[in-house]
């Protein structure tokens, strides 16, 4: 590429801070791949956010995972999540990395742009603080941390937004399809789990960051009722321990036919036990780009209305799940008093109006085979 800003062949030392959460971690796979692709004689140090470790661990496209966590009386300590990861880390800092890279289009708020101007690269990129007007607000002179910054048009979703980071450091993508590498142990435990659960079963993530994006938990257990029962599945609802009142609703709903996994799993692990199902329904949340990576189609509710702001942090534009069986349902329209650029209530609102019988139909329909929204 003639207007990139590196020549990524000739990199030795590359440090990618990815300082966020589980979803948007599946969401840069492709821009890990392209990145090994584009840079093979480089070792890639991957920075993630310890809640993301279980999930970054095993990636094959970095040398190297630290997490940091904070130090008493200030500061961090990057602790390795891969072996060796933080002797990785410190070599590689000592020595001078070549390129940091940011594959954090939006607001920072886990301190990634911190790190990376702290990493003493030669080159840091990474996408300006322009690009939204939060982020121009929250991240008020960030800029001054990247040499190199990224404007690239809105509304896009974020694998292609990463990928155009790619390019712009003068990588080239290798596909874009998300991934997640799963150990034989994790799919072995998740076959024990399925085989507890019995038959054909569908995966239920009822939970979200925050209770905007979460269908109201009786109006799921009706929608996720119709479909097992159609389906002659059962169910098997993932999560933390907070939603594990949610799983208690969804089992009065289906007497019997739910097994509650919620707390008893890490990332991997629940990805490798959706991977064993004929469909996932989640909310806007990690879970959902588990479902996209492991291949199984995938419903979401979204809270965003139709018509909303397609550069918003909950279009779907941006953040739905990238996989060719993905179905987003979401309300016709904002709800007073939100504005109609999206829900902004505390509590699960614009999303409430979405039918359930709507909802378990388009459902039924996608995990039928019927259902396709390809990237």
């Amino acid at each position: 590429m003639t207007d990139a800003v590196f020549d990524l062949s000739s990199a030795r030392r590359i440090l990618v801070v990815k300082l966020d959460e589980a979803g948007d971690f599946v969401l840069a796979t492709p821009f890990l791949r392209g990145l090994r692709a584009s840079a093979p004689r480089a070792r890639i140090v991957l920075a993630v956010r310890p809640a993301v470790a279980d999930l970054a661990e095993t990636c094959p496209h970095v040398d190297a995972v630290v997490a940091p966590h904070p130090k008493p009386g200030g500061g961090i300590d990057l602790r390795g999540v891969t072996p060796g990861g933080a002797a990785a880390f410190a070599e590689a800092f000592h020595a001078g990395f070549d390129l940091t890279l940011v594959p954090r289009y939006d607001f920072d708020r886990h301190g990634a742009t911190a790190l990376a101007a702290n990493s003493r690269a030669r080159a840091v990129v990474g996408f300006s603080e322009t690009v939204t007007p939060w982020k121009a607000s929250g991240n008020a002179g960030f800029d001054r941390a990247y040499t190199h910054r990224l404007t690239p048009p809105p509304g896009r979703h974020e694998v292609e937004q990463n990928l155009a980071l790619l390019r712009f450091a003068g990588g080239e993508p290798d596909g874009d399809g998300v991934e997640l590498h799963l150990t034989a142990e994790e799919r072995a435990a998740a076959r024990l789990l399925a085989d507890a659960v019995g038959g054909r079963i569908i995966a239920v993530a009822p939970g979200a960051a925050a209770a905007r994006r979460e269908y109201p938990p009786e109006r799921l257990a009706a929608v996720v009722a119709v479909v097992a029962i159609a389906l002659g599945a059962r169910v098997a609802v993932l999560g933390t321990e907070l939603e594990r009142a949610a799983a208690e609703r969804i089992a009065v709903a289906l007497p019997g036919r739910v097994t509650d996994l919620t707390g008893r799993t890490g990332l991997r692990l629940a990805a490798a036990v959706i991977e064993r199902t004929a469909g996932l329904i989640a909310m806007d949340s990690g879970p959902a780009h588990l479902g996209a990576a492991v291949g199984v189609p995938v419903a979401v509710f979204s809270c965003h209305p139709e018509g909303g702001d397609t550069n918003h942090f909950h279009a779907p534009e941006r953040f739905r799940p990238w996989c060719a069986q993905a179905l987003v349902l979401r309300p016709a329209a904002a709800l007073a008093p939100c504005p109609p650029e999206s829900c902004m209530a505390a509590e699960a609102h614009c999303i409430a109006s979405i039918p359930p019988e709507l909802a378990a139909a388009q459902i039924l329909a996608l995990f039928g085979g019927s259902g396709d929204a390809s990237p």
